[in-house]
């Protein structure tokens, strides 16, 4: 854990950042996947299902079976908390569709868009480390909401061939009867290329490991992706009005990712003693041990001059998740143009968001906030232009399309005004 007080620190501190660009150790070990599974189909998801998790599947228990998830039994408190999390998300992201528009073009005739949903949509939810149920409704309800016809998910299995009951019990609530087992990477690659066992999907979508992460960078061409992110992220901006314990608390549910990078933007130097304080006390006794090592150190903890340099600064680090605990929310919300999602007072708890709140948590990581967004019900829309120009908006575009053929050096172009006007345009 660091704090930071001044900005050449900061800048340091983000020198380090790690680079999103992978491994060559790890490029190569996708590609050869990539092969494997191009060449042996289902076969070699088996084998390295077999390899890397201790399990001998068939081809034919790759799908896991209706009655499976039909049967699948979680606690009743987790079934609850599904149904009401599906709700939520399912509300906000029919608030994401657009409508189909069309109006007159202003030299005639007519143009606007249509939105039609991809054929088939594929999940990628982790179960290595800890279960992600949560990406199962985060992921699958946006396809869904979006129209989407046929939603598959894959997932890994334990060394039974088993697949985590909480991610069972999601894909029975939400009426999901395509589910893959077995090695992640493997089955990544497999709904990207279609085999006899996996259909080809047109969208992947979903995180997972570095190697997940990569094998959607490598296929993408193939498939559309959602995302190609890393380690997760947060920074808070608080100021002298922050709660040090509920900021500490915040900050510490997003270190506890494996490989994160958190940061605390303060304009107090006493909040961030404060805050720094209350993560060793909370380490120590209520959360004893929950960061290792590895956890704390990536907690920076940084000072800055007003809220305006705050802003400023998470601007420029473009976190996925962005929360604002200060006396003026809103105005520091003004002033932020880069965050994967924005958490607004401290009452909103970034975790709230990760489970319930309605916005997909699949988000954008390594700066990338700064130039692109979430996942949303757009991931599995194709959005359509349309034009229809009578004779008269013909008449008025005939010339700029025929003076644009020529000096592109494109004469067929061209010729597609002159058939038409050796009819006559009365």
């Amino acid at each position: 854990m660091k704090i930071i007080d001044t900005l050449e620190g900061l800048e340091e501190l983000l020198k380090e950042r790690k680079s999103a660009r992978p491994s060559k150790k790890l490029v190569e070990i996708v590609r050869s996947i990539i092969k494997s599974v191009t060449e042996e189909g289902d076969a070699a998801i088996c084998d390295y299902t077999k390899q890397f998790d201790k399990c001998p599947l068939s081809p034919s228990k790759l799908k896991v079976s209706k009655r499976e998830i039909d049967n699948a039994v979680c606690s009743p408190a987790l079934e609850a908390a599904i149904k009401n999390s599906a709700a939520a998300i399912r509300a906000f992201h029919e608030k994401q569709l657009r409508s189909p528009w069309r109006e007159k073009g202003p030299f005639g005739g007519e143009f606007g868009e249509v939105y039609r949903p991809v054929e088939r949509a594929g999940v990628y939810v982790p179960a290595g480390t800890a279960p992600l149920v949560s990406s199962v409704l985060m992921s699958v309800i946006p396809a869904q909401v979006a129209g989407v016809k046929s939603v598959c998910v894959a997932t890994p299995c334990d060394s039974e061939g088993k697949v985590n009951p909480g991610i069972l019990a999601a894909c029975r609530l939400l009426h999901v009867h395509e589910l893959y087992r077995g090695h992640g990477p493997s089955l990544v690659a497999a709904m990207c290329l279609g085999t006899r066992a996996i259909p080809k999907v047109d969208v992947i979508a979903g995180p997972g490991s570095a190697a997940v992460t990569e094998m959607k960078r490598q296929l993408f061409g193939a498939v559309n992706v959602d995302l190609i992110a890393g380690p997760s992220e947060s920074l808070i901006i608080a100021d002298e009005t922050a709660e040090p314990r509920f900021v500490a608390a915040d900050i510490m549910s997003q270190a506890e990712h494996h490989g994160s990078k958190t940061y605390v933007i303060t304009t107090s130097k006493k909040t961030a003693e404060a805050v720094a304080k209350e993560i060793s006390s909370l380490n120590e006794k209520e959360l004893a041990g929950v960061l290792e090592k590895e956890g704390l150190a990536n907690i920076n903890i940084v000072v800055v001059k007003n809220l305006k340099e705050a802003a400023a600064v998470s601007n420029k680090i473009a976190p996925e998740h962005l929360q604002i605990m200060t006396g003026d929310d809103e105005g520091v919300l003004a002033m932020i143009t880069n965050a994967g999602a924005v958490f607004l007072g401290k009452w909103t708890p970034v975790p709230m968001g990760d489970f319930a709140f309605g916005p997909s948590h699949v988000l954008p990581t390594g700066a990338a906030a700064a130039f692109m967004s979430g996942l949303s019900t757009a991931t599995f829309l194709k959005r359509m232009s349309v034009m229809k120009a009578d004779k008269e908006g013909f008449k008025n575009m005939s010339q700029t399309m025929e003076v644009f053929s020529r000096y592109e050096q494109l004469p067929a172009h061209g010729f597609t005004s002159t058939v038409r006007k050796e009819k006559g345009l009365k």
